[in-house]
């Protein structure tokens, strides 16, 4: 796979995650929320900590990431928080930097097993790339990319696909316009509710299970 994007651009994102895990570091064996914008906005005002208390959750998406770049990161953000369940969410900046389904879901997969080989029991929930008005340049490949996603959940017991059919179309079949900000792209506060409203009973269940 060739890289696309500079691994580095990142870089004072990630120091800024860094100090906030510094500040407060999170007990391990907790929830950890990971990938692109969708997550890392979701930390603004410790929205995500607020909605999925008491659950013990951490947050350390960053905007713009790639597999490739969560891959890159993964001893920095994910290895150092030590989750029993990570939540994932990634691949529509991979399908607009013109990597392949094919080359997410490897890329993926590899930060997956790296998972596994650090934490035996890790569980994984995959959230699919978010079908939307924003996102219509890429909907052909995010559409593979969700079924890749699918089939690769299928084969693992450990990992499981959210079912976020509800956030997609409005009672006419049309794509939903009021759960985005502006760009039609990111979610806004009854965007986030919803996807809490789907999200968390999953996350309980597989926590109050461990």
């Amino acid at each position: 796979m060739d890289t696309k994007v500079d691994l580095h651009r990142c870089e004072e994102e990630i120091e800024g995650i860094e100090r906030r895990l510094d500040l407060k570091p999170p007990k391990a064996g907790g929830i950890l929320f990971y990938g692109s914008s969708t997550m890392g906005n979701w930390r603004v005002d410790d929205l995500c900590y607020k909605q999925m208390a008491p659950l013990p959750v951490a947050n350390t998406g960053f905007g713009g990431a790639t597999a490739e770049e969560t891959l890159y990161y993964y001893h920095r953000l994910v290895f150092r928080v030590r989750p029993s369940i990570l939540v994932y969410y990634e691949g529509a900046n991979d399908l607009t930097n013109k990597y392949t389904p094919a080359e997410v879901i490897e890329t993926s997969h590899r930060l997956f097993e790296w998972a596994r080989q650090d934490f035996p029991n890790i569980h994984f929930v995959i959230m699919p790339i978010k079908l939307c008005i924003g996102l219509q340049a890429i909907e052909t490949d995010a559409k593979i990319c969700n079924e890749l996603f699918r089939e690769y959940a299928e084969q693992y017991d450990d990992t499981r696909m959210l079912d976020v059919s509800s956030l997609l179309y409005d009672e006419n079949g049309n794509y939903r316009t009021d759960i985005y900000v502006e760009d039609m792209m990111h979610h806004n506060l009854k965007g986030y509710e919803e996807l809490t409203a789907l999200l968390k009973p999953v996350l309980e269940g597989i926590y109050g299970s461990r």
